[in-house]
């Protein structure tokens, strides 16, 4: 282990088993993608819900395996010794991973409506596509976007004032990543599961054409041989996400990276590459609510999973954490929050096809999705570097 851990303090070691390990999470995806197509045709579940749960839990599993290691790590070697010597305790790194995925990926959902919109706007037949995705993307999800947004401004007003979080705790852990946890939890137990029977033969010939294709590559597997194909899929991520975590949390001592880029953006954008893959695959079928609540469901998702490190780890996530430290990380977490309040006003849509206060132009959609991309710029990767 010795040997590996001086290896990889070789930059250019390093970036080649970072990228090794990511383009086989991106492979990975594609098998993920037909095995939730294969879920909706099978089961008839609704899109949303199988986006918001099913797709989210798989295509976060990198992050669920870096919030269980954070913790195993910080209990084996002691978070509050490791920060006292400067360095960031695992459980702070995963915490920015975790944040920072829901960043990138409301960021990556703007660059692809420009370019879906871009490439309709030069080919006419497609525009009726770009309206059908552009209307998807925050449809039916509200609930689903206020649970993770409130979650999001709650954790950023309790590290903003961590010695009065400190004090919500039951038997040393404390309340906050639980409460979480039963949230989420609350919401896959009362959310609608089943696909709307208000579709008729009475479609339109071009609202056909955008109906959702579930065709897949396991359809004709039996329920027992589709069970065991998932479950391989599903350890594969689990041992490349292990791995990608240990990579990337090397970053910022031996590339000399900035934790609120190495850790929240980079690391965010890898283990973000399974929801990325997948929303290709799953807009190229055209289940694009599927595709968006993927992004959605895992920002939920991924808020839960501290109560996993904690748990493994004891104590608060924020234990001993240095000042510069703590603003650094509620910086973070108010930009992920302005770039949600952003992304719900220019993406929010009612069933009559209007954005806010009745605008029907898609262009408001697309300045919106251009001022998200100028915000995370200017805040993430300019601003939070030159101060923290």
């Amino acid at each position: 282990m010795s040997s590996i851990s001086t290896w990889l303090e070789d930059p250019f070691i390093l970036i080649f088993c970072f990228v090794y390990v990511s383009a086989g999470i991106t492979a990975l995806s594609f098998l993920f993608t037909e095995s939730i197509k294969n879920v909706l045709e099978r089961f008839k579940l609704s899109e949303n819900f199988v986006g918001s749960s099913l797709l989210a839990m798989g295509t976060s599993l990198s992050e669920t395996i870096n919030a269980i290691t954070a913790g195993i790590y910080d209990r084996g070697s002691g978070s509050n010794n490791s920060q006292q010597n400067g360095e960031m305790s695992f459980s702070l790194n995963s915490l920015y991973n975790l944040t920072g995925a829901n960043l990138v990926q409301i960021v990556f959902l703007a660059c692809a409506t420009i370019f879906i919109w871009n490439r309709a706007r030069k080919i006419k037949f497609l525009r009726p596509e770009c309206n059908r995705f552009i209307y998807s993307v925050f449809q039916g999800k509200l609930l689903l976007w206020t649970i993770s947004t409130v979650e999001l401004a709650l954790l950023g007003i309790f590290f903003l004032f961590k010695d009065f979080s400190k004090q919500l705790s039951i038997g040393g852990y404390s309340v906050i990543p639980f409460l979480f946890f039963i949230i989420w939890a609350s919401y896959l137990i009362f959310s609608k599961k089943t696909t709307s029977s208000e579709k008729n033969s009475s479609t339109s010939i071009q609202e056909q054409q955008l109906i959702p294709k579930y065709k897949n590559i396991f359809q004709n597997l039996s329920s027992f041989s589709f069970l065991i194909v998932f479950i391989l899929i599903f350890f594969a991520f689990a041992i490349l996400a292990f791995l990608n975590f240990n990579l990337v949390s090397r970053f910022e001592k031996t590339l000399g990276i900035d934790k609120n880029i190495g850790l929240g953006t980079i690391l965010s954008l890898m283990t973000s590459l399974p929801e990325f893959s997948s929303f290709f695959f799953l807009y190229k079928s055209k289940c694009y609510d599927a595709a968006c609540s993927g992004f959605l469901g895992s920002a939920l998702f991924n808020l839960m999973l501290p109560a996993f490190t904690q748990l493994l780890k004891g104590g608060w996530l924020i234990d001993s954490i240095s000042e510069n430290d703590q603003k650094s990380l509620v910086f973070w977490i108010f930009t992920i929050l302005i770039v949600n309040i952003c992304f719900a006003i220019g993406y929010f849509t009612n069933k009559r096809r209007t954005f806010l206060w009745g605008i029907r132009n898609v262009r408001w959609n697309i300045s919106w999705s251009g001022a998200i991309i100028l915000l995370y710029i200017v805040l993430s990767l300019v601003i939070s570097p030159m101060f923290f």
